[in-house]
């Protein structure tokens, strides 16, 4: 066992050893521990305090700094029996090893009750980490908003999605500006018929955590801890997170674990709302966990929600039209078209929040009803656009034949088809443009048309 730091005399001379024992190291590790190294580990660890000050790495926990100088002490310096005894007296002195791995034998798997929960059921597990993942302007902190009044108020997200468990909720949105969250959250009560001021279970806050930060950290686990919120969203994760570390799976890991640690702990579900790639912005298809951005998000989130266009955004009624698809680990999953409507500032009519969800077979066929439209119409314009050049055609040729000219020898001259020259030519006939006459060719009479202004004959007197 460690023994405990004998009586430091003042006074008396005392060896390098007895100084280390007085400070709390034990004897075996004191006798054997030089002052070079000891002052190198002790440099080593005012480094780290000092960049823990400054918020560049997390914080280690308690004793921490005297364990590593003990341990780096015991390697250098003793025999490997000797050395791996008192590293492990180390180790359980701070922590036992079912504390560290705590192993459950195959009864104990069989009898737990490991139900998953739900805040809303097929959309939203308890206590899980997730992420809102969308493309550019795809409305994330805006859901993220909705999702979390519908938590704190109990009332249907998004119009659609039961709340089974409300409770507090927690957002941390440090990108919109509190002008843009104030109207936002107005909107959304409203939509409810909830005065945002009455809403006792909502807390917004303008900053937001550094995950690299220990002090942030534990400051967030102490707020949720007090708090007890069910939820709690951080938007955007790219003020959270250094952005060297982007395509560091192991990086991303080791800054998203401990918001995962936290929600274990707590119970609370914790969000990041993350954005995903900008191949993703405009390809109408839905949205999965390949199109987000960055290492790490994808494969720790537990569940995701994810947001993508189905169609460009209207900005005259300010519509967006949208794939939401929510899943987990648990093994919920769905897919729907989401609709949003906002309004446009500055018309009269107020700003607004009006959600619709549909099935994807609605959306599919509303979709190819619109193709087929859209088809229509450019066939329509197509043909408009040719019978038009014709129109020009024709009179251009007429122009050159004061006494006008047959059907056709026009016919023949301009290439047209029998069908087309007689809906040209009825067009312009209807619009005033040309008039029918007879032409005399050869000795006969033959109908014939030319520009209005002469000697016209009724339609009903052609031969």
């Amino acid at each position: 066992m460690i023994q405990p730091s004998p009586p430091f005399e003042p006074g008396r001379p005392h060896s390098f050893a007895e100084y280390l024992i007085s400070i709390g190291f034990p004897p075996d590790v004191a006798r054997v521990t030089t002052p070079a190294e000891y002052c190198e580990e002790r440099e080593r660890a005012w480094e780290r305090l000092y960049r823990q000050i400054m918020g560049q790495m997390p914080a280690p926990p308690d004793r921490k700094f005297a364990t590593e100088i003990v341990a780096r002490a015991i390697k250098l310096n003793l025999e490997p029996p000797e050395r791996y005894r008192l590293l492990d007296e180390i180790d359980l002195g701070l922590e036992s090893d079912e504390d560290r791995f705590p192993f459950l034998s195959s009864a104990q798997l069989n009898s737990g009750q490991y139900e998953t929960r739900y805040l809303i059921p097929g959309i939203l597990a308890a206590g899980q980490l997730g992420g809102i993942f969308g493309a550019f302007k795809t409305l994330k902190t805006s859901l993220t908003a909705d999702l979390l009044i519908s938590l704190a108020s109990g009332t249907p997200f998004l119009g659609q999605f039961a709340v089974a468990q409300p409770g507090k909720v927690l957002f941390l949105s440090g990108e919109s500006g509190l002008a843009a969250l104030q109207s936002l959250a107005r909107r959304i009560c409203a939509a409810r018929l909830l005065a945002l001021d009455e809403l006792k279970n909502f807390e917004l806050c303008p900053r937001l955590p550094r995950l690299d930060n220990g002090a942030d950290m534990r400051s967030l686990r102490r707020i949720i801890t007090n708090k007890k919120p069910v939820c709690v969203a951080i938007d955007p994760a790219y003020l959270s997170i250094r952005g060297y570390d982007a395509r560091n799976l192991f990086a991303m890991g080791a800054l998203l674990r401990p918001l995962a640690e936290i929600g274990d702990s707590t119970g609370c579900t914790i969000l990041v709302v993350h954005h995903c790639k900008r191949s993703k912005y405009s390809s109408g298809d839905p949205a999965t966990l390949d199109d987000v951005a960055w290492s790490g998000f994808a494969e720790f989130a537990a569940q995701w929600l994810l947001l993508s266009r189905r169609r460009r955004f209207d900005p005259e009624a300010g519509r967006h039209e949208l794939w939401f698809g929510a899943g987990g680990r648990a093994g919920h999953h769905g897919l729907w078209a989401l609709d949003a409507s906002e309004g446009v500032p500055g018309r009269p009519a107020r700003r607004g929040w009006r959600t619709t969800i549909r099935s994807v077979s609605m959306a599919e066929a509303q979709s190819d009803e619109r193709r087929f439209e859209a088809s229509e119409d450019r066939r329509a314009r197509h043909a408009a656009v040719t019978n038009e050049r014709h129109r020009k055609r024709v009179l251009d040729f007429l122009a050159k034949k004061p006494e006008g000219e047959t059907l056709r020898y026009l016919r023949h001259a301009l290439s047209l088809s029998a069908e087309r020259a007689n809906l040209v030519l009825a067009s312009l006939v209807e619009s005033g443009l040309v008039v029918a006459t007879e032409i005399v060719k050869r000795e006969r009479r033959e109908c014939g048309y030319r520009l209005s202004g002469g000697n016209d004959i009724p339609a009903g007197n052609k031969t």
